[in-house]
């Protein structure tokens, strides 16, 4: 289903009871809040969503989704590009309540006034599934010479002069020596 077929919200309830399945192929320009998190809005993800009842009668979404997102790596500061490949379980629910007692296995997604906003809650998935830390392998990153050698030259972290309790243990040398 493209994004000019998707409508605004959807009947959660109805979807789980038919056991319906979307996939959708969507523009990354169309995720706002993610897009300002990318270097680059460029290419499509994919989204598989399976809607069904557990043998609780508890109504989920299964669902998995895959593309790229171009983002800074925060080691050389230059573009990657970072593959995404997540799966998630949403457990539908219509409280709080409800909420705290949805088995571990699901995550919670509040339905308001009956309906789901789909594009908002695929689009948490997307940020969700961003790494925390983007960094390009070691052997591709092209660090400059300059920032090499500064992190060449930072001191080493067990030297005896770093070891903020040195002092101390002179301190206790001293009131032991005098005893």
């Amino acid at each position: 289903m493209a994004s000019d077929q998707l409508p605004d919200t959807i009947d959660p309830w109805k979807y789980c009871q038919s056991g319906r399945e979307l996939k959708l192929t969507l523009d990354q320009a169309l995720f706002k809040r993610a897009s300002e998190m990318l270097v680059e809005v460029k290419g499509q993800m994919e989204f598989e969503l399976q809607f069904d009842m557990d043998p609780q009668r508890q109504p989920f979404v299964k669902g998995h989704l895959r593309g790229e997102a171009v983002l800074t790596c925060q080691r050389c500061l230059q573009p990657m590009t970072a593959p995404l490949d997540d799966d998630f379980i949403w457990g539908l629910v219509r409280s709080e309540e409800a909420a705290e007692n949805l088995p571990r296995l699901y995550e919670p997604v509040m339905i308001e006034d009956e309906k789901l906003d789909l594009m908002s809650v695929l689009e948490d998935e997307l940020i969700l599934a961003l790494p925390v830390v983007a960094l390009h392998p070691e052997e591709v990153c092209q660090l400059t010479l300059s920032e090499k050698a500064r992190l060449e030259e930072a001191p080493k972290a067990d030297d005896a002069s770093e070891n903020p309790f040195s002092a101390l243990a002179d301190l206790k040398r001293s009131l032991q020596s005098k005893q």
